[in-house]
């Protein structure tokens, strides 16, 4: 399988398909840390107002403050990923290959659907690689692919992949 840059008409489909996805992630995820810090101030000021006792008010207060910090870590790292992968198609540091789709199925559960596509190489290998629903209803046998991957120096995002 050979890699190689992708021309203007494929970077605007994997923005629709690839990075529509991470965008949607990243501005669902992003205010949930100043709705926590919002209601930790909402909550000492509650104290105040209440008079609370100086060393339940300073227990109290540090907690709050825990929690905070340890929520914007949590948060942080999970939208580092979906910004990479921004980053990555914005500054178009990626490499597709072309492929074909050979198949693809979805795994039920009750709390998530995941889609997955099989995509076949000419030199006759293989990739699967999870979708998003966009995608995987865009598959079908026999329609062109790409594969892609991020050329970061890391190396720690998946492979993606785009249904021309």
């Amino acid at each position: 399988m050979t890699y190689r840059n992708p021309n203007n008409d494929e970077h605007n489909i994997i923005c629709k398909q690839v990075r529509s996805r991470s965008v949607l992630a990243v501005c669902v995820s992003a205010p949930v840390i100043p709705l926590v810090i919002l209601a930790a101030c909402l909550s000492v000021n509650m104290m105040i107002r209440k008079r609370y006792d100086s060393a339940v008010f300073v227990i109290s207060t540090l907690m709050l403050l825990l929690l905070v910090i340890a929520t914007a870590i949590f948060m942080i790292a999970l939208m580092s990923g979906f910004v990479k992968r921004i980053s990555c198609i914005n500054k178009r540091n990626y490499s597709v290959a072309d492929c074909v789709v050979t198949g693809r199925f979805q795994t039920i559960n009750p709390k998530h659907n995941h889609s997955f596509v099989t995509v076949s190489f000419p030199d006759e290998n293989t990739q699967q690689a999870m979708v998003s629903p966009k995608v995987y209803a865009l598959a079908e046998n026999g329609k062109r692919a790409l594969l892609i991957k991020y050329n970061e120096p890391e190396g720690k995002l998946p492979f993606e992949i785009a249904v021309l």
